[in-house]
């Protein structure tokens, strides 16, 4: 168990003591820097440089004098020398074989305008890291965590890439605490300065599972007498870094441009759920497929060789004549549930409607189809309108008399028996167009003149104006299933 705990505490407590640990160099530009004697060690494999420091100083020194006129002039020739001494640089540390970065660092207000300045300054190239040095959660020294959102948003829209975030524990800590208010900083990698040399108990591990970068030894905790780690080439002020693995394994990682992932979730496998979904969709249909076989008489069925189990079941088996792959609608049900809307379509209206007009003849007739969202459902909606006809043609099936009410106006509520007179006459009506009745032929009802118009043809769909939205879903699923 000792041995096994030695890699994740190497993390922790003092890494940069693992001769094979990759180190990377950061400077700005007052660090003089011996190139010769840095590269000679091989455990150095990147130099990140400072480039940009908030927004450039005003464009014109007109109109000044004095003491404000010279500090112009010198904010803008330290500025020209700056980016000069970072071309320079970059082009010595890619030669000689080491990755290159480049850090801003934020300060308040216009995070958009600085992020701006930091690529026209340091016109970052693919291959090289860029980060945002946030020093603390003081938004009156530096820029604020939620400007530091709207920075690495335009370094994504700018670039197609994010920065790495530098910033100190407690600060790393805070963000943690709170990703829910920033979902994007919390998510950069984290570049993680600390100079002590345990992190155990203090780094925001459970969400940053590791750093990129760990800087460890700077000016703060390096002089004469003492130093975590000493580099030739460069003084005791330069900051020193680890990673948590070798130079090769650095150089495949380098830019460290990606997210951190949350959390992973378990993911359902597509096809368990399909089949899941095609399992319940079939044992709601057989509820109730057995009753409505019922209303079809034996004798008109074996007389036309059809079989007498549940025409509305037969939707979801082999329906070639209706244009329906149950397949498909399962698989699009799986696939699309997240995307339903808050009131989807209940799944037999959708898959069994089609389209309001079709001037194709039935042979010449594509499959039926609708968009994503009508045929999106859920099983529990699918359970609940068979449930619904289940009840009603149960009834019926137990001795009430259909022709013992006339059919309501249309729209208006029916109950009881009134209702199953009417859901047998629809179904009557669909039977009857199905073995070509003509279209102005009246239906056998107890009021034939209300009904005259029922089977009214118009592009091949028939018209059921007269009754109500579910009741003409119920016509129709009868239609097509037959």
């Amino acid at each position: 168990m000792i041995a096994g705990l030695g890699p994740a505490m190497a993390d922790w407590d003092r890494p940069w003591r693992d001769e094979t640990r990759a180190l990377v160099i950061d400077a700005y530009e007052f660090n003089p820097i011996n190139w010769k004697q840095l590269t000679s060690d091989k455990r150095i494999g990147a130099f990140i440089n400072k480039a940009s420091d908030g927004l450039p100083p005003a464009w014109s020194c007109s109109g000044l004098s004095g003491d404000d006129e010279k500090l112009c002039k010198n904010r803008w020739w330290k500025y020209s020398v700056t980016q000069e001494l970072y071309m320079t640089r970059r082009e010595m540390a890619k030669t000689l074989g080491l990755k290159w970065g480049a850090y801003h660092l934020g300060r308040p207000g216009n995070p958009r305008e600085q992020a701006d300045h930091f690529i026209d300054f340091a016109k970052p190239e693919p291959d090289e890291l860029i980060a945002l040095d946030i020093e603390d959660n003081d938004p009156t020294q530096w820029m604020s965590l939620a400007e530091a959102e709207e920075f690495a948003r335009q370094i994504k829209i700018r670039l197609d890439r994010y920065p790495v975030l530098y910033t100190n524990g407690s600060t790393a800590a805070y963000i943690a605490q709170n990703r829910e208010t920033y979902p994007l900083l919390s998510r950069l990698q984290l570049w993680y300065a600390r100079y002590r040399d345990d992190l155990t108990g203090v780094f925001p591990e459970g969400y940053w599972d590791k750093y990129a970068l760990w800087q460890f030894s700077s000016m703060h905790n390096c002089n004469k007498r003492t130093c975590p780690y000493r580099v030739a080439g460069a003084k005791d002020d330069i900051d020193v870094n680890v990673a948590s693995m070798n130079v090769e394994d650095l150089h495949k990682a380098w830019p460290f441009d990606g997210l951190v992932a949350p959390e992973p979730q378990p993911v359902p496998d597509a096809g368990a759920l399909i089949a899941k979904l095609g399992n319940e969709a079939r044992e709601a249909v057989a509820e109730i497929g057995k009753d409505v076989a019922a209303l079809v008489k034996p004798g008109q069925a074996e007389a036309k060789g059809e079989a007498v189990p549940g025409t509305l079941a037969a939707a979801y088996g082999p329906a070639a004549h209706a244009g329906i792959d149950p397949l498909k609608l399962l698989t699009e049900t799986a696939l699309e549930e997240k995307r339903v809307s808050a009131h989807p379509a209940p799944v037999l209206s959708a898959i069994t409607q089609g389209p309001k007009t079709d001037p194709l003849p039935p042979a010449d007739r594509p499959a039926a189809s609708a968009p994503a969202g009508q045929l999106i459902g859920t099983i529990g909606q699918l359970r609940q309108e068979m449930q619904a006809v289940r009840e009603i043609l149960s009834d019926e099936t137990q001795g009430g008399d259909p022709a013992a009410a006339a059919p309501a106006a249309p729209g208006s509520p029916v109950k009881g028996t009134e209702l199953k007179s009417r859901i047998l006459e629809m179904m009557k009506a669909a039977e009857a167009a199905m073995d070509g009745v003509p279209g102005d032929k009246p239906v056998e009802s107890e009021a034939p003149e209300e009904r005259a118009d029922l089977m009214a043809p118009r592009g091949g769909w028939t018209l059921l104006s007269s009754f109500s939205a579910s009741e003409r879903r119920v016509a129709a699923a009868f239609r097509t299933t037959r």
